[in-house]
């Protein structure tokens, strides 16, 4: 997906629905991400564009040589197996303009809703968000590859912006996502009477 901005490119599809990316509560580790997935699929799209050095580009430009080539390598495997496991197109918006870029379509939407899921170890809610990004229902080994991939970037993630994990953790602890355990001073002390229990 384009804009009319773009000079040359009017053969990409103008027809996805998009919203605006405020709406969402992304980290800015996931709105790097998004940047370097469209990167990758315009990229795919038009190979002539070298948009994936734009991805490297903007890595190391915002995390140094080593943890920008971290992220963009995994963002790269990640929408590698997307591309190799989703039978219908991955639409996306290309960042020609300050207005595409302020906003995003349903299937980024679930591309950052599963890396988000994989950051905070949510089995059901990674399942969920793999199948709507790969368009495609049941369970196969290209669902277990992507969510693999999935797992990678949400640890790289984690280890290149551990502020933001407190972030993550309180926003999941919120939606009752969290996998944390009870530690044992969590745990009720004493015996429950016969009535406590249901």
């Amino acid at each position: 997906m384009t804009c009319s901005k773009t000079p040359g490119h009017g053969n990409w599809s103008q027809k996805s629905k998009s919203y605006p990316l405020r709406n969402y509560r992304f980290q800015p580790s996931e709105l790097l991400v998004l940047d370097l997935l469209r990167y990758y699929c315009q990229s795919y799209s038009a190979p002539d564009s070298f948009a994936w050095e734009k991805a490297f580009i903007l890595g190391e430009k915002e995390l140094g040589p080593y943890d920008g080539a971290w992220v963009v390598n995994a963002t790269a495997a990640f929408i590698r197996t997307i591309r190799n496991e989703r039978k219908a197109s991955f639409e996306f918006i290309v960042s020609c303009c300050e207005i595409c870029r302020q906003q995003i379509c349903v299937t980024e939407l679930n591309a950052l809703w599963l890396i988000q899921a994989a950051r905070v170890e949510n089995t059901l809610a990674m399942e969920t968000a793999g199948r709507l990004t790969l368009d495609r229902a049941g369970y196969w080994s290209g669902l277990e590859e992507l969510l693999g991939k999935s797992k990678h970037l949400g640890a790289v993630l984690n280890e290149v912006f551990p502020e933001e994990r407190i972030s993550l953790r309180n926003h999941s602890d919120q939606n009752g996502l969290s996998r944390i355990q009870p530690t044992r001073s969590q745990f009720p002390k004493g015996r429950f009477s016969g009535g406590q229990l249901h």
